[in-house]
């Protein structure tokens, strides 16, 4: 006999044996290759840190002899810590903040279609126009820098206003040093007052789930006063350059000027010619009307006349009462139906001139709409930031009106994408998540006695310490992979908002301690090399007392603001 327990157990076996074979398979797919778990905290720390020094060097022995750049080196670490199975294949896309991704690629169409409205054009306009010191212009850079830079990214304001400053400078034979200086830490104070500002506040704001509103009515007011203090600073640091305003910028300030005031001269001229020719057609319609009414008027007088030689003619009472009667009623009658005819025509007229009127008033509104549409656009799209829209989206949004507005191909569009810096990210959260898997305990267990999550009873002497350490591994690390390592902690520990905030602010202002401590200090280097070739220890002499104050006046203002 059969006995059928035996069988279906053993086919049940058979079940299981494939099933687990089916799950190894899928195990050892999934794990490119697996190494000794004793072994990964080594293998992830040298990873790590062969890629952060690659990442942070701009210029050294190593990356002379493999110059790979930021992307190449983010990519190389984040494929590692994939292969040899310190993050899964299948993990890659929840650990990529694509929020932050979505957000950073959309603000570059956007700068795009900004820079098409000229609108850098203006900026270079600005700086120049009726200014009749070097400190004006010093004072100008830094605005124009820090306000475009909180809208624009930081980095994005470095490699379009770099350009405009050498040529003023060259033009002008103006010393280049101070005025890069200025575009470089205005650019990143200003960075501060936005959650777009610059990739780590994108980071924080998506990571944190931070409200725009919130954010900017702390940050605002610090990074507006650390963009006062950080201008008078440049001002006093570079007096003595300053003072020689020569004869040069004078006379180009003396070219520019005319050119400005003869444009808007023109400007006004075309409209008193267009207001005086509207007024002499007024007052032609006038003149035909006065002339028709007289002319109206007369031929009734003449009526009249021969109505009354014909009465005289006929001689009889009762002609003449009947005359009188008909003076009386019938003329009279004929009066009124003639001005009620001439009112109805005027009525008619006038409605149709007013209805006219009415269309052509809209079809130039529609045309001014469509010419200020990416300025309306951007405005629309800062509107949603501060009522809580998803900002990332928000922007591809506004980006998607204005590509149906444009009606052209959006090739162009698509290369002003840097496609290097989003894969740069995205390798980068990969890598440094791997890193935080393996050692999230270690560095955690040092960072958070000093950082403060408790909102009701603040610890000064905690805030600053936690300042310091930002400070200072944001100089070492980097403040994108700081940040990136904090955040899963800081949601952890539910860290209320001033926390993150603050995170936001000193990662920030951290960049303008040395001239690695930001991508934009690299960018304003690389681009000016050609005109001065801005050092290390020279901008240090700068960035430490500039850093130092401005989070030292900072800091209590965030903290005060967001508990």
């Amino acid at each position: 006999m059969i006995d059928i327990n035996s069988s279906s157990s053993s086919s049940s076996s058979n079940n299981n044996n494939s099933n687990n074979n089916n799950n190894n398979n899928n195990n050892n797919n999934s794990n490119v290759f697996e190494i000794n778990s004793s072994i990964k905290p080594y293998f992830t720390c040298i990873v790590f840190v062969i890629s952060l020094i690659f990442i942070c060097s701009s210029k050294n022995i190593v990356t002379k002899h493999l110059p790979i750049g930021r992307a190449g080196s983010s990519i190389i670490g984040a494929t590692l810590m994939v292969y040899f199975g310190i993050i899964q294949p299948k993990e890659i896309g929840s650990v990529i903040n694509w929020d932050t991704i979505i957000l950073l690629m959309s603000m570059m169409m956007l700068s795009n279609y900004m820079e098409q409205a000229n609108i850098w054009g203006m900026a270079s306009k600005i700086l120049l126009w009726k200014c009749k010191s070097t400190s004006i212009f010093m004072v100008r850079v830094c605005l124009i820098s820090s306000i475009m830079s909180s809208i624009l990214t930081n980095d994005t304001v470095c490699v379009t206003l770099t350009p405009i400053v050498i040529s003023a400078c060259k033009s002008t034979n103006l010393t280049f040093f101070p005025f890069l200086m200025a575009i470089a830490t205005s650019a990143n104070i200003g960075s501060s007052a936005l959650p777009v500002g610059n990739p780590q506040n994108m980071i924080i704001a998506t990571a944190g789930g931070l409200n725009f509103f919130n954010f900017f009515k702390v940050s605002i007011v610090s990074s507006i006063l650390g963009v006062c203090l950080n201008t008078i600073l440049l001002l006093l640091y570079f007096k003595k350059d300053l003072k020689n305003l020569n004869s040069n910028f004078n006379q180009l300030i003396e070219t520019v000027n005319p050119k400005v005031e003869e444009i808007d001269n023109n400007h006004h001229d075309d409209d008193g010619a267009n207001n005086q020719s509207k007024n002499e057609k007024e007052m032609e319609n006038i003149n035909k009307e006065v002339e028709e009414e007289q002319h109206n008027n007369d031929d009734d007088d003449d009526d009249g006349f021969n109505e009354n030689k014909n009465n005289n003619n006929n001689g009889g009472h009762a002609i003449l009462l009947v005359a009188s009667s008909m003076d009386s009623i019938d003329l009279s009658d004929c009066s009124i139906i003639n001005k009620d005819k001439k009112k109805k025509e005027n009525f008619i007229e006038i409605y149709f001139n007013s209805k006219e009127k009415s269309i052509e008033t809209i079809v130039n509104i529609i045309k001014l709409i469509f010419k200020f549409r990416v300025a309306i656009i951007l405005t629309l799209v800062l509107i949603g930031f501060f009522i809580g829209m998803h900002m990332g989206f928000t922007v591809l949004f506004g980006v998607s009106i204005l590509m149906i507005c444009e009606r052209k191909d959006i090739t162009d569009i698509i290369n002003s994408v840097d496609w290097e810096l989003l894969l740069f990210f995205s390798g980068l959260f990969v890598l440094v998540e791997g890193f935080d898997r393996q050692f999230e305990k270690e560095a955690w267990t040092i960072l958070e006695p000093f950082v403060p999550i408790d909102s009701t009873h603040l610890n000064v002497l905690k805030i600053f310490i936690f300042s310091i350490l930002i400070l200072v591994l944001c100089n070492i690390l980097g403040n994108v992979p700081l940040v990136l390592s904090l955040s899963p902690r800081l949601l952890e520990a539910l860290a209320p908002d001033f926390t993150w905030i603050l995170l936001a602010f000193v990662s920030t202002v951290a960049g303008n301690l040395t001239l690695v401590g930001s991508v934009a200090n690299l960018i304003v280097a690389e681009k000016s090399k050609s005109y001065h070739e801005i050092g290390f220890l020279e901008y240090l002499k700068f960035g430490v007392p500039s850093t130092i104050l401005v989070i030292l006046i900072g800091v209590p203002i965030v903290v005060l603001i967001g508990k």
